[in-house]
């Protein structure tokens, strides 16, 4: 997050410059976080041996994606209802599921639970009905004020598209309370007036520190990678094991025939492979995965202790940790969807003036 006055007023050079201090300070954080919810996880793919013969399986579990999933599915398991005491709510929410909310819902909670924050665009399609739309966090900087309200007051959005020629353009849209500019390649090319009364972004946090539900288990990812694939890798050199004969010559074509028939014979050979130690990490495997589970507030839905016979006083205590996390995403993610409401509601009465002009 980067802080400004509360009536700074930034330029194509301002916001050029908040883009590289982003991606050479947070760009890298979220393109790792993203490799890991894609099952890309890194530390394993990158590792190599200075032997390259040696056995280097590469096994990638996707350990962030459950999280994410399953966090995800807890958490809006339920859709987010709306009421009112005073007035009649259903035109506003055909403007809701015109806008397919709960779907919307879903990729924002989706990107909380997988960067730690959401970023959500409103805007009024040609037809002038209200849409949502999820930002990719990659190509998104805030800027906040620098207040005690710390209010989101500039968004700045930027990507580059590549045609089949190889050629680049450069493309950067600046969000504000007043306008939405598009720039492409440092020129001006559109501005347009913002019609909604606050800036037309609002931010879902998934928590007071914007931390990612598998963002604090990543080393214990990468872990059980490593084990995994080094357990793989001790089966490749059982079956790449070297065979020696306590004898002073060996016919080449009688090796060739006791590997086809994988029959030993011959007199006082006395053969033995020369074997790595193996070890048994399977202790060690299980350990990593309970913690994987316990620190991302996650249930095991695989473990012996969601039986059936399991009281429901039981099973609150086992989910505690996943309760208390759900809770608390909802009470921030309640807070953003109170600021999207003041925005939604002016787009519903727009367009109840325009049917009734």
């Amino acid at each position: 997050m980067y802080y400004i006055g509360d009536y700074k007023s930034i330029n194509y050079s301002d916001a050029d410059y908040y883009i590289k201090a982003f991606v050479s300070s947070e760009l890298s954080r979220l393109k790792s976080l993203d490799d890991y919810y894609k099952t890309k996880n890194p530390k394993i793919r990158m590792r190599t041996f200075d032997d390259k013969s040696k056995p280097n399986n590469k096994l990638l579990h996707s350990f962030a994606d459950y999280i994410v999933t399953t966090n995800t599915a807890v958490f809006l398991g339920s859709p987010v209802t709306y009421s009112s005491d005073t007035s009649d709510i259903t035109e506003y929410l055909n403007i809701l599921n015109t806008a397919d909310e709960e779907g919307e819902n879903i990729k924002i909670a989706t990107a909380c639970a997988e960067y730690g924050y959401g970023i959500q665009l409103l805007y009024l399609d040609r037809e002038g009905v209200l849409k949502f739309h999820t930002f990719d966090n990659k190509e998104v900087v805030l800027i906040y004020s620098n207040s005690i309200e710390k209010n989101l007051i500039y968004a700045i959005r930027f990507w580059t598209v590549t045609t089949v020629d190889n050629i680049q353009t450069n493309y950067v849209e600046i969000y504000s309370k007043e306008s939405i500019r598009k720039y492409k390649n440092g020129s001006l090319i559109e501005e347009t007036a913002n019609i909604f009364t606050d800036i037309p972004i609002v931010v879902y946090e998934n928590n007071d520190i914007r931390r990612g539900d598998f963002e604090n288990i990543v080393s214990l990812i990468d872990a059980y990678d490593y084990l995994e694939s080094d357990t793989i890798n001790e089966q490749d050199y059982f079956n790449n094991a070297y065979l020696f004969f306590n004898t002073d010559y060996v016919d080449t074509e009688d090796i060739k025939k006791m590997k086809e028939s994988r029959v030993f014979y011959g007199e006082n050979l006395n053969p033995q492979f020369i074997l790595k130690q193996s070890s048994n990490n399977e202790e060690i495997k299980n350990r990593i995965v309970s913690d994987i589970h316990k620190l991302s507030f996650t249930p095991d839905m695989s473990d012996n202790n969601f039986a059936n016979n399991v009281s429901g006083v039981a099973m609150r205590y086992k989910l505690l940790g996943t309760l208390n996390n759900i809770s608390n995403k909802q009470r921030k993610f309640k807070k953003s969807i109170r600021q999207r409401n003041k925005c939604t509601g002016q787009a519903f009465l727009l367009q109840f003036v325009r049917k009734n002009i």
